[in-house]
């Protein structure tokens, strides 16, 4: 464990969600990181085990979450980043092709999903690369006019390009 790269991660920055509540300890985890992909800070293994820990209140050794949430809140933090920055880094691209490389070294900032549970390998459960989502929503030509479902149980990393597009996701 870095000391150096845990000292990124505020204590301050978020209020500890209601225990056994996944959903708000999540969105607090990813609160936590959300100022590091601002800042274009890598998020170590380390410093989301940090975040995960202090949002859960305890350790994934300790089973109060495990890898496969800590993931899901470095993806919940992309959402965040795209929801406050979205908007700005589509205009400042110019082209799709210069934003597709800002979202690429933006889900080159969260480490790779190399911890895979028994459970998520045997229902081949796979997240969306934030970049995929991205060249999704422009196959699909979205516009306002276009509601848009979120066909998974996941992340969000499908629909907000369809909200960044002007699409109501449902």
């Amino acid at each position: 464990m870095t000391l150096i790269a845990e000292s990124r991660v505020s204590a301050e920055a978020v209020v500890s969600p209601t225990p056994g509540c996944t959903a708000s300890a999540l969105y607090a985890a990813a609160e936590r990181l959300l100022p590091d992909l601002e800042h274009g800070r890598a998020v170590d293994a380390g410093m989301l085990r940090a975040a995960m820990t202090a949002a859960f209140g305890g350790s994934d050794a300790e089973g109060a979450w495990n890898w496969k949430l800590a993931y899901d809140a470095g993806e919940a933090a992309q959402l965040l980043l795209l929801r406050r920055f979205g908007p700005a880094m589509r205009a400042r691209a110019k082209t799709p092709a210069a934003f597709l490389a800002m979202l690429e070294r933006v889900a080159a900032l969260l480490p790779s999903q190399t911890r895979r549970s028994e459970e998520s390998q045997a229902r081949q459960q796979f997240s969306t690369p934030l970049p995929l989502g991205a060249v999704v929503a422009a196959a699909a030509a979205l516009t306002p006019d276009d509601r848009v479902l979120e066909p998974s149980a996941g992340t969000g990393l499908l629909a907000i390009f369809a909200e960044l597009a002007g699409a109501r996701a449902c």
